[in-house]
């Protein structure tokens, strides 16, 4: 089998998650890790899974994967699972099924096997601190409370959390 995992980061979360998926899935198959600026819809289409991972930006995928996903190109018999990072502890799941639902449409569109996605909680860099804080309207004491659980995140265990679903999909 061969497999893709690609992705779009700014601050490190997402790069950190997409390596600990390539290191599980090049256990079991031919895998390649590619920043998602690197690739075209005709090598996208090589694969037969593909792992694409996304911050999430104002709760939604970055721009730079909903512009690929509206550009993959229709096949038969591929699949793909997602992966987000985003700064909140958890979020409800009708929340998760919002925002991963840019992916299953292209998905079924393109005749995709959409096989889930992984999430967990990242770091916000430093410099969008003031901005969420305002947008979240957090007093200090809340926002620092906030900064404590996001700090060190993604950590080890999420790393972890990321390899076992790679293992699920793979059994």
């Amino acid at each position: 089998m061969k497999v893709l995992v690609t992705y779009f980061s700014q601050s490190g979360n997402t790069e950190k998650i997409a390596k600990a998926i390539y290191e599980e899935a090049a256990k079991a198959s031919d895998a390649d890790l590619k920043k998602l600026d690197e690739l075209t819809p005709d090598m996208v289409a090589e694969y037969d899974c593909i792992f694409m991972g996304s911050p999430l930006h104002s709760g939604s995928l970055a721009a730079p994967v909903k512009e690929c996903l509206a550009v993959l190109k229709s096949t038969t018999g591929q699949q793909m699972a997602g992966f987000i990072t985003h700064m909140a502890p958890a979020y409800p799941e009708q929340d998760m099924e919002a925002f991963t639902e840019p992916m299953k449409a292209a998905c079924k569109e393109k005749g995709i096997e959409y096989k889930g996605c992984f999430d967990c909680q990242g770091f916000l860099d430093e410099a969008m601190h003031g901005p969420v804080q305002n947008k979240l309207n957090m007093d200090d004491n809340q926002w620092a409370d906030m900064v404590k659980k996001m700090t060190g995140r993604p950590n080890q265990e999420d790393v972890g959390n990321a390899k076992a679903f790679v293992k699920e999909l793979f059994v």
